[in-house]
């Protein structure tokens, strides 16, 4: 799985940190809650924090959190092997992706537009063919693009009730990204709890 050693090391050295930075009673908020009433408790909670600027801030973040030990980009849309060429700077032929698409939440007019939880490196042009097609699994493909299958599960048609009986894209990342994306989809929805809308329907198509 990705990053699985940094995700080591950061959560021993965050462990270490909260032991002495966390205040007494942090999640107290949260205790006896379940269902809904937990998530709204859990957002109260941690939705003030520090996001880095977009743009260079992001691509300073992935520079540590995503680059291999041979200098590449940890790319979870692509095979393309691409090297950073220092702090900061933008590899050629990748952009900045929204895991949990940003025109879910009003583009760039809140913080879920830069939160680094679920921004990600990667091949322009997956992240272009994937659009905002929600997360899925893929059992009528349509195309693939980098390492990505964008197609339709005709199952959803029932599961997802905004979908009106109507067949809609979706995207499905690699097997062994499935966990990194499925976390950052529950922490924005956590997080960006009052961000959420109702009218949203994803590029419902027929």
């Amino acid at each position: 799985m990705k990053k699985t050693i940094l995700l080591l090391v950061t959560v021993f050295v965050s462990i270490s940190l909260m032991a002495e930075q966390m205040p007494e009673g942090y999640y107290n908020a949260a205790n006896g809650k379940q269902d809904a009433e937990l998530k709204t408790a859990l957002y109260n909670i941690i939705k003030e924090g520090t996001r880095m600027s977009y743009g260079s801030g992001s691509w300073t973040i992935f520079y540590y959190s995503d680059r291999r030990a041979d200098g590449s980009v940890w790319d979870m849309y692509s095979d393309e092997v691409r090297y950073f060429s220092g702090v900061g700077d933008a590899p050629s032929g990748m952009n900045i992706e929204h895991s949990f698409a940003k025109s879910w939440w009003g583009g760039a007019n809140n913080d879920a537009y830069k939160d680094c939880y679920h921004l990600n490196p990667s091949d322009a042009t997956a992240n272009s063919a994937r659009s905002n097609y929600p997360l899925g699994e893929v059992t009528v493909l349509d195309k693939t693009a980098g390492t990505l299958k964008i197609g339709t599960n005709p199952s959803y048609k029932t599961a997802n009730p905004r979908a009106n009986g109507k067949d809609f894209y979706i995207w499905e990342p690699k097997d062994e990204y499935k966990g990194d994306f499925a976390r950052a989809y529950f922490y924005m929805a956590t997080c960006y709890e009052n961000l959420r809308s109702e009218e949203h329907t994803s590029e419902l198509q027929s």
